[in-house]
């Protein structure tokens, strides 16, 4: 037979007088609660989880372990927990100083039954929001972030409890790793969803005024800087003074996500960026890593990223092979995920394009004079890049790290139309 399940109580009470014990089991055991009442704080603690749902009600003083102690290990736990301190008159500062360290409320004794029972009540209800925001930010975070690697589940966890708190942070992480697409999901799940999301291009804003006008754009809501070492020194000092003072006063009414390409220690060595800028935002800090450095999410992505486009295009999902899958996790993806949803869009119109793979692995015995064997590869480069980003003549330019002028120059010198690598609608020829 299979042995029973054991139930989580409602309602955890500690205390060690007997008498009290009974009393509230029988009140909110009558109430419709399942308690769960003991006079060891040790016991009610292996009872605890991050996914309990329920409410410690807990004498203030207790020989084994008083109050303050007991709410400072429930927190260890989760310091969403709720903690309700029952308190006898002489230990009224005891239970306000526990209410400063994060109980939910105190009761005094002689305990009254309703006021009781309806603190327990708001107490429970605001435990039941919370765990349900955290399914919600969970299930979202595991659609959102494909794969099973060990870093995409760190980040996982890191962004689940970031996307409960309104606190700034720093995303760090070449182009393409999917910064923005984070830094835009955590504003969605994050406590001010509601309020606006203002993306910046530093490498735009020429004076501490453009800053100024973004915050109150972003007021209640979210702003995202792209670039930030990107700033002058002096949009720098003001940004950074203005969010510490904010945060000082407890006025910061904006959350402000920066976005870096480059290790923030990094730019501080090189004087791109403030030690102002630097202390503040690296309080906390995501690093976003290559998609070469998670292989096992590669194949997951790519069949997402292949089945999406074909739902898209309304075309039939193609095969495929087990050799092209091999191709995919053996390639280094300057491009990062972008790079690899590029190729996916392309699988599914027909064109099986691993940028430059094919051709670096084909070069057999080379004949001709050097200049037109060079000519020769860099159109094939251009040919490549140019596929891989269905024409878009911006993000080729950024792929090969040349400027976009020089890139139309060298596509007019080789005859290549960017039309004639954008991907045929459904139906055409």
């Amino acid at each position: 037979m299979h042995s029973p399940l054991k139930i989580k109580p409602d309602l955890l009470l500690i205390d060690d007088d007997e008498d009290v014990l009974d009393a509230c089991r029988q009140l909110f055991s009558l109430s419709g609660y399942m308690v769960r009442a003991t006079s060891s704080p040790q016991k009610a603690l292996e009872i605890l989880s991050r996914e309990w749902d329920g409410v410690v009600i807990s004498d203030i003083y207790m020989p084994a372990m008083n109050g303050l102690t007991l709410l400072e290990e429930v927190h260890k736990v989760d310091p969403q927990i709720p903690v309700i301190m029952i308190t006898g008159h002489g230990d009224i500062p005891l239970a306000v100083k526990a209410v400063k360290m994060g109980a939910f409320d105190f009761i005094e004794k002689p305990l009254d039954p309703p006021t009781f029972l309806a603190l327990v009540k708001k107490a429970s209800t605001v435990r039941h929001q919370w765990i349900a925001r955290r399914e919600t930010i969970r299930d979202s975070l595991a659609d959102e972030l494909l794969g099973s690697s060990a870093q995409i589940n760190e980040l996982r966890e890191q962004l689940g409890q970031l996307a409960l708190t309104s606190q700034d942070l720093m995303l760090e992480g070449p182009r393409g790793v999917g910064r923005t697409t984070l830094a835009s999901l955590l504003h969605r799940l994050g406590p001010s969803s509601g309020g606006a999301l203002e993306q910046l291009d530093c490498a735009l804003i020429e004076e501490s005024a453009s800053l100024k006008a973004a915050m109150e754009r972003a007021r209640g809501g979210t702003l995202i800087l792209r670039g930030l070492e990107q700033l002058s020194h002096e949009c720098q000092h003001w940004l950074a003074s203005f969010l510490l003072e904010a945060e000082r006063r407890q006025t910061k009414d904006v959350r402000t996500i920066a976005i870096l390409e480059t290790q923030a220690e990094t730019l501080v060595e090189n004087q791109q960026l403030t030690p102002e800028c630097f202390y503040y935002f690296s309080q906390v800090r995501i690093k976003l890593p290559p998609l070469c450095e998670r292989t096992a999410d590669i194949e997951p992505l790519f069949m997402t990223f292949l089945k999406e486009s074909c739902r898209r295009l309304s075309r039939k999902l193609p095969v495929v092979e087990a050799r092209y899958l091999d191709n995919l996790r053996q390639h280094h993806w300057p491009g990062n995920i972008r790079e690899l949803r590029n190729v996916a869009e392309l699988y599914a119109v027909g064109i099986v394009k691993l940028a430059n793979v094919q051709r670096i692995a084909a070069s057999p015995s080379l004949k001709g004079p050097l200049d037109e064997l060079v000519e020769d590869y860099e159109k094939r480069l251009i040919e490549d890049a140019l596929f891989l980003f269905c024409g878009r003549v911006t993000e080729a330019a950024d792929h090969l790290n040349v400027p976009r002028k020089k890139l139309y120059l060298r596509m007019k010198k080789y005859g290549l139309d960017k039309e004639c690598f954008k991907p045929s609608k459904p139906g055409r020829s």
